[in-house]
C-alpha cells in the first residue's frame, strides 16, 4: 500500500469561519472594527466549585483561578475561563493546546481526588471568537443586542449569554472598551452580514 504524507500545516488544513468574509471599508477612521481571532481552543468545563480539590486542580493547569461569581471572567495571557453558571465554564486556550489542556485537567483533577462528576468537551470546531472595537461599537451594540451594554452596566470582565441579532452569543468586555463576542460557526456567515448592514453608517474594517 502507498503510503500519503499528511505532514500538513495548520492553515492548510483549517479555515476559520470568517475566513471568506472580506472588509467593504478599510478606511483607517472606520467606526467599527472586527477582528476574528481564529483558531483558538474552546472548551466547556463542568464541575463542582465547592470542591476546592476541582478547584485547584483547574486553577494548576490554567494558571488562572475559575470565576465562581455570576457573569464573570478571569484572564491571564492566552487563557480566558468564562463563568456560563454555577457549575460550568467556558475555557478559551492557545490555538491548538485544547487537547493538551483536557488532558491535563482530566489528569489534575484525577490526582488531586477531586469529586469525579466532571465533564470536559471540547468545542473548538463549532464557535468562534470576534472582537468588535471602533468608535460605533456603543451604538453598534444598542441595535444589535437587548442587553444593555451600557458603561454602567457592563464592566470590564462582565460576561453575559445573549443574542447578537438572531445570534446566541457570549460577550466579555475588555480594558480597552472592545467587546470580545464567541459566536457559533454555524452562525458565523449571519453574524458577518448582520455586522456589514448594521455597521454602514460608521464604516467597517476588518482588521
Amino acid at each position: 500500500m502507498t503510503s500519503v504524507s499528511t505532514n500538513f500545516s495548520a492553515g492548510d488544513m483549517m479555515e476559520s469561519p470568517l475566513h471568506h468574509h472580506v472588509a467593504h471599508t478599510n478606511h483607517s477612521d472606520a467606526g467599527i472594527v472586527m477582528k476574528e481571532d481564529k483558531f483558538r481552543g474552546h472548551l466547556n468545563l463542568r464541575g463542582n466549585p465547592e470542591d476546592t480539590a476541582f478547584t485547584s486542580a483547574v486553577e494548576s493547569v490554567l494558571g488562572v483561578a475559575l470565576p465562581i461569581t455570576a457573569n464573570t471572567s478571569v484572564r491571564s495571557g492566552d487563557t480566558v475561563a468564562y463563568w456560563l453558571c454555577p457549575n460550568e465554564w467556558l475555557l478559551i486556550v492557545a490555538s491548538g493546546t485544547q487537547g493538551q489542556v483536557e488532558a491535563d485537567l482530566r489528569l489534575a483533577v484525577a490526582n488531586k481526588g477531586a469529586d469525579q462528576h466532571i465533564a470536559i468537551t471540547d468545542i473548538s470546531s463549532g464557535q468562534t471568537l470576534v472582537n468588535l472595537s471602533g468608535s460605533g461599537v456603543a451604538e453598534l451594540l444598542q441595535k444589535s443586542t437587548v442587553y444593555d451594554c451600557h458603561v454602567s452596566n457592563f464592566p470590564v470582565g462582565k460576561v453575559v449569554q445573549t443574542t447578537f441579532a438572531k445570534t446566541g452569543t457570549t460577550m466579555c468586555k475588555l480594558e480597552d472598551g472592545s467587546m470580545d463576542l464567541v459566536i457559533r460557526r454555524s452562525f458565523s456567515d449571519y453574524f458577518f452580514l448582520w455586522l456589514q448592514d448594521a455597521s454602514e453608517e460608521y464604516g467597517l474594517q476588518i482588521a
